[in-house]
């Protein structure tokens, strides 16, 4: 498994990008954001992602000629057009957008239809937070491999719910999550590097649990399940409802139908929190909260408690010291995409 240094391989990322097609300063972006997520500690959202954006490039799912528009608009709310270009660029916009409505009118909501993959929603939300806002944001991913509780057979994506808190210090509370047990990055990050799939994620073709990701893989192709049972299933479908219904991109038999995935739709929302109460209180009733929750004694086989956001802080600390690890499978779709797009400067493993 190499190693890289986060420096190196973000500017690699914008060379394949730009390389593809994707002007200078959205591809800078885009590959920012994707290593953020390897910084983090979420591989699965992560730089080796960007061989199958130019491949999406190559087959028209990625639009380089889109230009995300608004639509229509309200005093505090928009609808964005993201015309199929690059996700990262329009949720980013859409997302400024929502915090600029909320400055102005205490709440911003703007709801985005047509966009490719957005990539790790936590990035937007905590956008939102940075500001001093209160973030939210959910995803209909496109396209459907999750089926309802009780259910065989897929109804939508992986679906995410994320939120932003503002926090002291920067230390924002940010909670991001697929509605399914297990994202499908996370998924085929466990079928890269060899690792076990838990019990409880995947149904096989003919609707029995497996742990084996070519029995789900098929054919018949199964599904994954959502998280938590029924109540994991009900934050799937308002998901879906959110993401896909309101905003008009459409739900994911939709795109299924179309044979295309990975269309998504997103809504983006941010609160002012100072409509409530000054910001400086609310961010020391956060610290207040966090220094509680994080008092408390920890279970048997527990050494600590933590909230949401705390373990990708410390992973990103650790990952700038001691740099980024790429699964070799993951490593080697890069280097073959640098050489499709005949980028030569590839990033030299640290130690070598």
């Amino acid at each position: 498994m190499p190693r890289f240094h986060h420096a190196d391989l973000l500017a690699f990322g914008q060379a394949l990008l730009n390389a593809a097609g994707i002007p200078e300063a959205d591809a800078q972006l885009t590959a920012g954001l994707l290593l953020k997520a390897d910084l983090h500690g979420y591989p699965g959202h992560g730089i080796t992602h960007i061989d199958s954006y130019v491949e999406r490039v190559r087959v028209g799912l990625i639009r380089l000629d889109g230009v995300p528009t608004v639509v229509r608009e309200g005093k505090s709310t928009a609808v964005m057009d993201g015309g199929f270009y690059v996700g990262q660029v329009v949720a980013h916009r859409a997302m400024n957008l929502a915090i600029q409505k909320a400055e102005a009118h205490g709440i911003g909501m703007v709801a985005v239809r047509h966009s490719s993959h957005v990539g790790r929603v936590a990035d937007y939300v905590e956008m939102a937070a940075e500001s001093g806002k209160i973030g939210f944001a959910t995803v209909s991913v496109g396209g459907g491999n999750i089926a309802p509780y009780g259910g065989m057979e897929p109804v939508a994506g992986t679906n995410p719910v994320a939120y932003g808190i503002p926090g002291p210090d920067g230390e924002h509370i940010v909670f991001d999550c697929a509605t399914s047990m297990m994202s499908m990055g996370e998924l085929l990050r466990h079928v890269a590097r060899k690792e076990p799939i838990p019990e409880g994620v995947m149904l096989d073709g003919y609707g029995h649990p497996t742990t084996e990701y070519e029995a789900f893989r098929g054919p018949p192709r199964g599904v994954m399940l959502p998280f938590g049972g029924h109540k994991g299933s009900g934050f799937h479908i308002m998901a879906e409802i959110f993401g896909g219904a309101l905003t008009g991109n459409g739900i994911g038999r939709d795109w299924l139908d179309k044979g295309a995935s990975a269309v998504n739709g997103a809504i983006f929302e941010a609160i002012d929190v100072e409509e409530f109460q000054p910001l400086d209180e609310f961010r020391e009733r956060i610290a207040d909260l966090a220094a509680f929750v994080r008092s408390r004694k920890p279970a048997p086989g527990f050494d600590h408690i933590s909230l949401p956001g705390d373990g990708a802080r410390r992973r990103r600390e650790q990952t700038l010291a001691n740099g980024v690890d790429l699964d070799d499978a993951g490593w080697k779709h890069l280097i073959e995409c640098a050489e499709s797009l005949t980028v030569t400067n590839l990033p030299k493993p640290v130690g070598t």
